[in-house]
């Protein structure tokens, strides 16, 4: 019983020294050997240890430390707006005049919608409003106060 106790305190000990052991020999530089003679020798070695870094260094690290990744001046590409597309011009034409017992009606067709409208004096089509029907014309005012004739001819 005592022993089982001794090795159950032992491996966990065993291992973590065998651990740091391992990671002492993964991180020991290779080939190199711990010079302690005069100072301009220490510059020389670490001159030449810097050339060793600096030729190991591919040259997406040598990027990479140039500019950081993480820094403020590093910023995605701006993506170009989407164009805004132009607004599209209605247009109102007079397709006929209806003259019967003193009821004046106008048929009139708007440039974005199929169907035909029946419009009397003092109605709405779209953003016109029918001021005076005619045989051959209608007079409508814009809801920007333009006032424009429309006539069976010119279709405009």
């Amino acid at each position: 019983m005592m022993l089982s106790k001794h090795i159950q305190e032992t491996v966990p000990l065993a291992a973590g020294a065998i651990c740091l052991l391992l990671a002492g020999i993964v991180w020991m530089p290779l080939n190199q050997t711990p010079t302690f003679n005069d100072k301009e020798q220490d510059t020389q070695s670490a001159e030449d240890a810097q050339a060793v870094i600096d030729d190991q260094l591919s040259a997406g690290a040598l990027e990479l430390l140039q500019r950081p990744l993480f820094h403020i001046t590093r910023r995605p590409p701006e993506v170009a707006a989407a164009p805004v597309p132009a607004p599209v011009i209605v247009t109102l034409s007079l397709t006929g005049v209806i003259n019967s017992d003193n009821v004046e009606i106008a048929l009139m067709r708007l440039s974005n919608r199929p169907e035909l409208f029946r419009a009397q004096v003092g109605d709405r089509v779209g953003d016109w409003t029918v001021t005076d029907i005619t045989e051959s014309a209608v007079s409508v005012l814009k809801s920007d106060g333009t006032e424009q004739t429309i006539s069976l001819n010119s279709g405009n």
